[in-house]
C-alpha cells in the first residue's frame, strides 16, 4: 500500500493503466471489452485496494484541465452537416434514454425506501442522470437538500452508480443476445464509417501538435470568459463545443490542415479521466445510508439498459447510437465523446455532445419536477 503517493508516481501509475488498457486492446478478449472499460475497472481495484489514492489533487487537474481540452481535440474532426444528420437519430436515441432513466427511477422507488429524504433523492439522482453533476448540484439546491450526511451519501452512491453504468454499457456489445437484436446495424459498419479519413494519414509533426494543443487552450479560454459573463448551467461546455464545431466547418482549410494528433490526443486525455474516475470511486467511504442509494441506482440503471435495448432495437437504431445516446444522458457530453472515440465511431462525437449539452439544459427541470411530485403524492 502507498501512503501520500507524490504526484509523479500517481500520474505514472495512471499512465501505466492506460498503456496497459491500449496493450489489452490488441488482445481478442480486450478488443472485445475495449480500453475505456479495462481503464475503469483497473482504476477502481487499484483505488480500492490503496494503491492509487481516492481523493488528490491529480484528480482535480484532470477534470479541470484534460477534460476540458479533450472537447475541442475530438471536434475539430467533426462535420457538422453529417452530425446535423447524425443528430436526428441521436436525438431520438436520447429521448428514450432520458425516459427509461425516469422509469427506472419509478420503478427503483416503488422497490426501495431511500427514507427522509427520499423525495429529493429520487429528484437529485434523476437530473444527475440525465444531465450530469452540476444538476445534481442545482436541484439539490433548487429543492433544499443540505443535509450534509444525506448529501455526501447521495453523492458517494451517485459515483458508484456511474461506475457501475458504464461497465454494464460497454458489456453490451460482447453479450450474444443482443449484438444478435443489432445484427441490422452492426458495430463492425459503425466503426467502417467512423474512419472516412483513415485511408489518407496525416504526417505527425510537432508543430502540428501544439498547434492543435495551443487552438485547443485557447477555445477553453474564451469559453471560460463566456461561461463568466453568461452564468447559465453548463454554458462552458456550450461553449467550447460552438466554438470546436464553428472552427472545424468554417475556418480555412490552411487553418485546419496545421493541426495535427488532435483527435487521438482528446482520446488519450479522456482515457485518463476514466481512469481518475475509477480511482475516485471509493467504496470504504458509503455509510449504511448510501447502501440503499446505491441499490436504487443500480436497479435505475438495469431498467434503463433494459428499456434501451428493447425499445432501441424495435425502433431500429443501432447499438452505437444507442450506447452514445445513454452515456451522454447517464454520464454527460464528455463521456459520450470519450466512448465514441474510444470506440471509433467518430461521427458519433459531435451528436453525443450536443445531446449531452442538452441533457445538461433539461435534467435540473425534470429533477425539480420528480421531487415536487413525489412531494405532493407521498
Amino acid at each position: 500500500m502507498i501512503d501520500s503517493p507524490p504526484v509523479l508516481l500517481i500520474l505514472a501509475l495512471i499512465f501505466l493503466i492506460v498503456w496497459f488498457s491500449y496493450q489489452c486492446e490488441k488482445t481478442r478478449w480486450g478488443a472485445k471489452i475495449s480500453a475505456p472499460l479495462i481503464i475503469l475497472f483497473l482504476s477502481f481495484a487499484l483505488g480500492n485496494l490503496g494503491v492509487l489514492p481516492s481523493k488528490t489533487p491529480v484528480y482535480d487537474a484532470i477534470n479541470s484541465v484534460l477534460v476540458p481540452l479533450a472537447i475541442p481535440l475530438l471536434l475539430f474532426s467533426a462535420d457538422i452537416k453529417r452530425a446535423l444528420t447524425e443528430c436526428r437519430a441521436m436525438l431520438g436515441a436520447f429521448t428514450l434514454a432520458v425516459v427509461a432513466t425516469i422509469i427506472g427511477a419509478g420503478v427503483a422507488l416503488s422497490v426501495l425506501d431511500l427514507g427522509v429524504f427520499e423525495s429529493e433523492i429520487v429528484g437529485v439522482l434523476s437530473a444527475s442522470y440525465i444531465g450530469g453533476s452540476a444538476n445534481f448540484v442545482a436541484t439539490a439546491q433548487a429543492v433544499g437538500f443540505t443535509d450534509s450526511s444525506w448529501y455526501l451519501s447521495t453523492l458517494t452512491a451517485d459515483a458508484i452508480g456511474a461506475i457501475f453504468f458504464l461497465g454494464a454499457l460497454m458489456l453490451l456489445p460482447t453479450i450474444n443476445f443482443i449484438s444478435r437484436r443489432f445484427s441490422h446495424a452492426s458495430l463492425t459498419e459503425q466503426q467502417q464509417q467512423a474512419r472516412p479519413d483513415d485511408a489518407v494519414p496525416r504526417t505527425i509533426t510537432e508543430a502540428g501538435v501544439v498547434a492543435s494543443l495551443t487552438l485547443s487552450a485557447v477555445i477553453c479560454a474564451i469559453g471560460y470568459a463566456i461561461a463568466a459573463l453568461i452564468p447559465v448551467e453548463g454554458m462552458f461546455i456550450i461553449a467550447i463545443t460552438v466554438l470546436s464545431l464553428l472552427f472545424a466547418n468554417f475556418a480555412p482549410q490552411r487553418w485546419r490542415d496545421q493541426l495535427r494528433f488532435d483527435y487521438h490526443a482528446g482520446t488519450i486525455f479522456m482515457y485518463i479521466f476514466f481512469a481518475a474516475i475509477g480511482a475516485s470511486a471509493d467504496l470504504s467511504v458509503m455509510a449504511a445510508s448510501a447502501i440503499p442509494i446505491v441499490g436504487f441506482l443500480a436497479i435505475l440503471v438495469i431498467v434503463h439498459i433494459v428499456i434501451l435495448v428493447v425499445v432501441g432495437a424495435y425502433f431500429k437504431f443501432s447499438l452505437a447510437e444507442l450506447m452514445i445516446a445513454s452515456s451522454a444522458c447517464i454520464l454527460g457530453p464528455s463521456a459520450a465523446a470519450a466512448i465514441a472515440a474510444g470506440q471509433g465511431w467518430r461521427h458519433l462525437v459531435s451528436p453525443g455532445m450536443l445531446v449531452g449539452v442538452l441533457g445538461y439544459a433539461i435534467a435540473t427541470f425534470i429533477g425539480i419536477s420528480i421531487t415536487s411530485t413525489l412531494h405532493a403524492i407521498l
